[in-house]
């Protein structure tokens, strides 16, 4: 019976090509090898996935978000009839694009989140409170009126975790829209030319 590939004397007799690549954290696919902190059965939060099957599993995440995100893009014209089908979609794809990410983010930040080590800002927090909440009037609560408000606020919360990772932050950044859109401000003085 020949010896696992995962097998510690296959390893020992045949090294992988560039080695020395290997220590310092650039395999021979590149910088997103394998990391040394990661051990080699998974990462600390799924100990059970090996590295491809975390690859395919965060791919297939994204793969259906994408799908989600298709089918809510559908509903767009439609919006007002079908407000709570349009806002499960885009919920469940924000859910299935976060899920993806944080598989393919790996286990070292997935761990740090979970041991208290990191804590997450505002209004991440928020946004995900907005999602739950979005998702828990739509399929538990069965409201429209209430998903509505959940997608509100899932759109303002989402709006200011991105306005928040601007590099001058969000009061500078609100201040220069403002004053593009402010009283008299035509577009000739709106363009820089």
């Amino acid at each position: 019976m020949l010896p696992s590939r995962c097998s510690p004397r296959v390893r020992r007799r045949n090294p992988p090509r560039g080695a020395d690549l290997h220590s310092r954290g650039w395999g021979p696919r590149g910088p997103w090898a394998r990391s040394s902190a990661e051990p080699a059965a998974g990462p600390a939060c799924v100990p059970s996935l090996t590295r491809t099957q975390r690859l395919a599993t965060g791919g297939g995440c994204l793969l259906l978000a994408a799908l989600c995100f298709g089918l809510a893009a559908l509903y767009a014209p439609v919006l007002l009839l079908r407000a709570r089908k349009f806002a499960l979609l885009w919920s469940l794809g924000s859910v299935l694009a976060l899920a993806g990410s944080a598989l393919l983010r790996g286990g070292a930040a997935c761990g740090r989140l979970l041991r208290g080590e990191e804590v997450p800002s505002r209004p991440a927090i928020l946004y995900a409170a907005a999602l739950g909440a979005t998702l828990y009037a739509a399929l538990g609560l069965r409201s429209t009126v209430i998903t509505v408000l959940g997608a509100c606020a899932q759109v303002a919360a989402l709006l200011a975790a991105l306005v928040g990772l601007l590099p001058r932050g969000s009061i500078t950044a609100l201040r220069l829209a403002l004053g593009r859109l402010g009283r008299g401000a035509g577009l000739a003085k709106a363009l820089p030319v």
